[in-house]
C-alpha cells in the first residue's frame, strides 16, 4: 500500500497504468478500494450534498467543471468530458432529495481520524482503503475498528445506526468480518440516520455506474 501511495503521489502516469491494471483486481478479491485520480465520486457526492445550488443546477440543466474546487477539475474533465448533466446523478436521485441535503451532519472542522486495531492500519486486508474512502464524507469525524468474526462472516456488508452522533458498519474482506464505528460531526438522530442512508447507497448500491466509481 506504500508503493501504491508513493506512485499515486510522486508518478500520477504509472499510477494510472498500475490503476488500470490491477484496481479491479484489488476491489474484486483483496476488498481495497482505488480511485483513479487524487479525488472521485465520492468527493463528488459530498461536495454535491453541501452544496444544494449545485444540485438544482443540474436538475435544471448541467454545471462545468470550474464551478467545482480545484482539486476536483481533472477527475470531472477526464471522467465526465468536464461538464456534469441530471444523467450522471439521476440513479442516486434520492440522495439529493431537499429532506436528506437539509438534514444532514454538518461537515467536520478538524482532520478525519482513524483508529486500527494496534495502531496498524495494514493488519486488515482492504479496510485501510475502505475507512479512508467512507472519510471522503466530511459529515464523518472518526472511523474506528472494534471487533471481528472470523468462522461467521456477516451475510452482507452495511451501514447501521447506533445513535444519534454514532453509525456502526460491518466490512468483510477473505478473512473476516470487521465491525466498526463511524462517530459523526453531530448528535441529532434525523442526520445520523441521513448519514446512514447515504452511505449505504454509495458505497452498497447494486446500481452504481463502473464508469463514475
Amino acid at each position: 500500500m506504500n508503493y501504491i501511495k508513493d506512485l499515486k503521489e510522486n508518478s500520477p502516469e504509472s499510477y494510472r497504468v498500475f490503476y488500470f491494471k490491477y484496481s479491479k483486481i484489488l476491489n474484486d478479491y483483496y476488498n481495497i478500494y482505488l480511485t483513479e485520480f487524487t479525488c472521485g465520486f465520492d468527493d463528488l457526492i459530498n461536495h454535491l450534498l453541501f452544496n444544494p445550488k449545485l444540485v438544482n443546477k443540474i436538475t435544471n440543466g448541467s454545471i462545468t467543471y470550474d464551478l467545482f474546487p480545484t482539486h476536483m477539475h481533472e477527475y470531472i474533465i477526464k471522467v465526465f468530458g468536464g461538464c456534469i448533466n441530471y444523467e450522471t446523478i439521476e440513479q442516486l436521485k434520492d440522495i439529493f432529495h431537499p429532506s436528506l441535503t437539509e438534514d444532514i451532519p454538518r461537515p467536520r472542522l478538524e482532520e478525519i481520524v482513524y483508529k486500527y486495531e494496534d495502531s496498524n492500519p495494514y493488519k486488515e486486508q482492504g479496510l485501510k482503503t475502505h475507512f479512508e474512502r467512507i472519510g471522503r464524507y466530511s459529515f464523518v469525524t472518526r472511523l474506528q475498528s472494534i471487533r471481528y468474526l472470523t468462522k461467521n462472516k456477516a451475510k452482507n456488508d452495511r451501514v447501521e445506526f447506533i445513535r444519534p452522533d454514532l453509525l456502526g458498519g460491518i466490512f468483510t474482506n477473505k478473512q473476516k468480518s470487521i465491525y466498526y464505528y463511524i462517530f459523526l460531526t453531530e448528535a441529532e438522530e434525523s442526520k445520523a440516520k441521513n448519514a446512514c442512508r447515504i452511505l449505504n447507497r454509495t458505497l452498497y448500491s447494486s446500481t452504481k455506474s463502473k464508469d463514475i466509481f
